[in-house]
């Protein structure tokens, strides 16, 4: 198999996704510290269908409080445009494919929310944007997604490889002739998301060897590494990446309660899953 460039895979128009005008103009707002959060919540207002799903994470136990809020501008004022963003990215992202052959859509973004949880959590104790955080880890695997629903035969293949024991990233390299990350960096960059957000997917493998260092590509590779486990005992593990908890100031026990309490509370995004 001959391996494709990045610029060759985007040249596809069908592996680029599209997705709704008001996650474009929310995207945007990133880059602009004095965006009006009224007026965000205006836009948001005009798609019914993001306006019903950020409004029922906005009223659900993590974040309601004993009055619902009942328009998008309530749950702006509430939670603040950071929060409302990432609620908003989320319930348009989720819908960018409504099917993938031979793929969980659900257990993907499931995984790809904790992550997110994972990432926020961890942010704290680094002294880093949680909210960046979430979105940093919500974005972090969106390039396989993509390869999934784009090239199918392909994903196959992959897919064989892993389940045999190779490294996806290794796999991806060998078939496509770049990874998950590398596709997520590019989309995201296509996508206009900051710079910030580019180097945290592009960098997650490998964060101790990238220039500049990148904070939050070391938190994506760090609650990545958390998610993937179903047991952590209280003892440091071997193969736990020291330099970087040391780098971001997180000592094993706090990386181990924010996984018990993300596999105990899961994330309240999920519910932008249900039927």
């Amino acid at each position: 198999m001959s391996k494709k460039s990045l610029e060759q895979f985007f040249s596809r128009p069908q592996n680029l996704p599209q997705i709704p005008q008001v996650v474009k103009d929310l995207i945007a707002t990133f880059n602009d510290p004095d965006t009006d959060v009224r007026t965000v919540a205006k836009k948001i207002g005009m798609d019914a269908v993001i306006t019903a799903k950020t409004l029922r994470l906005a009223n659900s136990a993590r974040y309601g409080r004993s009055r619902q809020v009942a328009t998008v501008n309530e749950a702006a004022v509430r939670l603040g445009l950071d929060v409302l963003r990432n609620m908003v990215l989320a319930a348009g992202l989720v819908d960018i494919y409504p099917s993938v052959p031979h793929f969980d859509l659900k257990e993907f973004w499931r995984q790809s929310f904790c992550v997110g949880e994972l990432c926020r959590l961890l942010s704290s104790k680094a002294q880093c944007d949680s909210e960046l955080g979430f979105t940093c880890g919500m974005l972090h695997n969106i390039g396989e997604l993509i390869i999934h629903a784009t090239e199918p035969e392909l994903a196959a293949e992959l897919d064989e490889r892993v389940a045999a024991g190779e490294a996806r990233a290794y796999a991806e390299h060998a078939v496509l002739g770049f990874t998950y990350a590398e596709v997520g960096a590019e989309l995201s960059s296509r996508w206009l998301f900051p710079d910030v957000i580019q180097l945290a997917i592009r960098n997650q493998r490998v964060p101790l060897l990238a220039e500049p260092f990148s904070q939050y590509a070391a938190l994506v590779y760090m609650a990545a590494y958390l998610q993937r486990h179903e047991e952590l005992s209280e003892d440091t593990p071997v193969d736990w990446p020291l330099q970087l908890a040391i780098k971001l100031k997180i000592d094993w026990n706090f990386a181990r309660e924010a996984w018990l309490k993300v596999k105990e509370e899961g994330s309240a995004y999920s519910m932008l899953l249900e039927n």
